[in-house]
């Protein structure tokens, strides 16, 4: 697809133009059931974000209120510098943006060509050789070019989910909004979608995700936000989120020896200046679960497992086993929610406080 599908971006410090989204209190209520509650979000113009949480958190109602499906209950909402409590500047912002919210809905019998010639008449384009040919531009940008002519239900469901993206991109939006948008695919359909995902930050479209498969979109978000129960845990870049996480992890056959460690390098971290500290941490789904079920992180540079050995080997412990440990926003979710078993969860980068309380709530 060609450049005047994506508009590029110009480098520079942040202005305020290029916040995209911004929302500050953001709540809404479904009678006594808090959805959302007092949400404070920043949307960079560049921004592969992710809201992220489990099912439940509100990440889908806070898509809805963005796109206008929704009304909220309380606190503001501004896209692209608009007020979205006014009806002229709503409408005016949202058709900027490109959405596929749930399940794409096609007329099976059609090809995937025709479909998207209809979706173009009812987003208002006329049944034009121009219109035609962002068609085929669109259905280029997803590589379904040599499917075009095949009826929709011979589709993947990752080709479908694809279709649906390419509707989406028909207005040229500077924001696309995927709600879930691998969700149910299986492995080869997510890495369709994922790289799809990567290629529109690249030609410049910001991209609003909502998804529960933390693991998945690490690999393609550049910042996030984390939810649980209607509540924003933490905001900020991926990178920053997870530089806490990265270490090293050694697992004990002893229980006893694992406690013998903890306390030899925590009594170890005030005298050597790498040893920023250690604590226990649950095993990543999948590892090796050594007896007690625990794990020692050390926080200190992975270049240091050397020096890791040998102020064990001076209390007289050694490792199992002795590996890096990079960071995942699967671990840091279940250390920040206190689901896991990390004794100390790491800190947010950004966490903004809304005026209301925070309190439980469901999406």
């Amino acid at each position: 697809m060609d450049a005047t599908v994506a508009p590029a971006i110009t480098g520079g410090n942040m202005l305020a133009e290029d916040v995209v989204l911004r929302t500050t209190g953001l709540t809404k209520r479904y009678g006594k059931r808090l959805a959302v509650n007092g949400l404070n979000l920043d949307v960079r113009r560049g921004d592969v974000f992710g809201l992220l949480g489990p099912n439940g958190s509100g990440k889908s109602t806070t898509l809805r209120m963005v796109l206008g499906l929704v009304w909220p209950t309380a606190g503001s909402l501004s896209l692209f510098g608009g007020d979205h409590g006014e009806s002229d500047q709503r409408r005016a912002a949202l058709r900027r943006v490109g959405a596929v919210v749930e399940q794409p809905a096609f007329y099976p019998y059609l090809s995937g060509r025709q479909n998207l010639r209809g979706v173009a008449i009812f987003a208002g384009l006329d049944s034009s050789s121009e219109t035609h040919k962002r068609v085929d531009e669109a259905l280029g940008y997803v590589g379904l070019s040599d499917r075009a002519d095949d009826a929709y239900r011979k589709y993947s469901l990752g080709m479908k989910q694809r279709l649906g993206i390419a509707a989406a991109l028909l207005t040229q939006p500077e924001l696309v909004v995927l709600d879930e948008p691998t969700n149910g695919l299986d492995p080869a359909g997510m890495v369709e979608v994922r790289a799809l995902i990567k290629q529109l930050a690249q030609r410049g479209i910001t991209v609003l995700l909502a998804s529960h498969l933390l693991h998945e979109v690490q690999q393609v978000c550049t910042r996030v936000a984390i939810m649980k129960e209607g509540n924003l845990l933490a905001q900020g870049e991926v990178s920053d989120l997870l530089a806490a996480q990265i270490g090293l992890q050694l697992g004990f056959d002893d229980p006893a020896k694992l406690q013998q460690a903890l306390a030899a390098l925590q009594s170890a971290a005030g005298s050597t200046p790498w040893l920023r500290g250690a604590s226990l941490t649950a095993p990543e789904p999948g590892a090796w679960i050594p007896p007690g079920g625990q794990l020692l992180f050390v926080d200190a540079p992975l270049d240091q497992a050397a020096g890791v050995n040998a102020l064990l080997a001076d209390a007289g412990l050694y490792a199992a086993e002795l590996r890096r440990r990079e960071g995942s926003l699967e671990q840091y979710f279940l250390a920040l929610t206190g689901d896991g078993a990390s004794a100390s969860p790491p800190p947010p980068t950004s966490v903004p406080s809304p005026s209301t309380p925070q309190q439980g709530g469901a999406a």
